[in-house]
């Protein structure tokens, strides 16, 4: 039960960097905004643990257990996400994203050799039926206007990169303490940003207002460092294949944080929303039977 509250938190967090990050942007590019979201996540990782800080030694021991769920995974998903919303639309980008637990599922399957569960699958069938309705605002007849392009294709890329980061963070993750591991794999995705920050440029920090540091600071502690922290601990207790399915907990939250952010709440939120939890709680029937 624990970790679940870690995943349902985590992603709930996630869901909160939709509304953060749009006033980010609009001061930043995706490439500057990334490097100060890992900048203050990493950073405030750092100072938590700063007590038990790990040493180089053993980061090079485990050097690629570091760099794999890291600069590829965390950061080949940032990247390729936020370029490819340069080309693709917002419903796109999130109907694509919601088919990671099933991505997950079946690179767990390869890499991990984890068993896939019949009522697993109806759990993550009817989540994403219930994601998707959210997506879509309850209008069926949308998804049958819905036109792809080369920037989903790069979203695609960014889900299984994804994908593969909560795959390997079941698979590395116990080289290192939780909060430790999360620093580690931030401070790699943070690397990958200030490498091609300087190829676009950066603004002038006195330029910005204090509603773009506040979003710094939120998608940066909470969307980053304590989202990540707990995503990972939950991944690493129930593995990649049970926790994905807590992805389709983003958009169902983001929805939710409308109301905090002067939006509105609507009917087809309660029905998707029915329909994730139904899907969450199929899995974590079985995810308890198996256990």
């Amino acid at each position: 039960m624990r970790a679940i509250l870690y995943l349902i938190i985590a992603t709930s967090l996630l869901g909160l960097n939709f509304h953060l990050a749009r006033v980010v942007l609009t001061e930043v590019g995706f490439i500057e905004a990334g490097f100060w979201r890992f900048l203050f996540g990493a950073g405030t990782l750092a100072l938590v643990g700063i007590r038990s800080l790990p040493s180089l030694q053993s980061i090079r021991n485990n050097l690629r257990g570091v760099a794999l769920p890291g600069l590829i995974g965390l950061f080949g998903f940032n990247f390729f996400f936020f370029l490819g919303l340069k080309y693709s639309t917002a419903i796109n980008a999130a109907l694509i994203i919601s088919l990671n637990p099933a991505i997950t599922l079946l690179l767990s399957r390869q890499i991990l050799k984890t068993k896939i569960e019949k009522i697993q699958l109806l759990g993550i069938s009817i989540a994403f039926v219930g994601a998707i309705y959210i997506i879509i605002k309850g209008n069926i007849t949308d998804l049958a206007n819905i036109q792809f392009n080369k920037g989903d294709i790069l979203i695609f890329i960014a889900n299984v990169f994804f994908a593969l980061h909560h795959v390997w963070v079941k698979k590395f993750a116990g080289h290192f303490s939780s909060i430790n591991f999360t620093m580690l794999t931030g401070v790699c995705c943070l690397i990958g940003f200030a490498f091609l920050l300087p190829l676009t440029g950066m603004e002038n920090v006195l330029n910005h207002s204090t509603k773009f540091w506040m979003a710094v600071l939120g998608i940066g502690c909470l969307g980053t460092a304590f989202a990540y922290y707990l995503w990972q601990k939950g991944v690493h207790i129930v593995g990649a294949d049970k926790a994905g399915i807590y992805m389709n907990v983003v958009p169902l939250s983001a929805a939710v944080l409308t109301f905090f952010f002067n939006e509105n709440l609507y009917f087809y939120h309660l029905i998707g929303g029915l329909l994730i939890i139904a899907g969450l709680l199929i899995t974590r029937k079985n995810s308890t039977k198996t256990s």
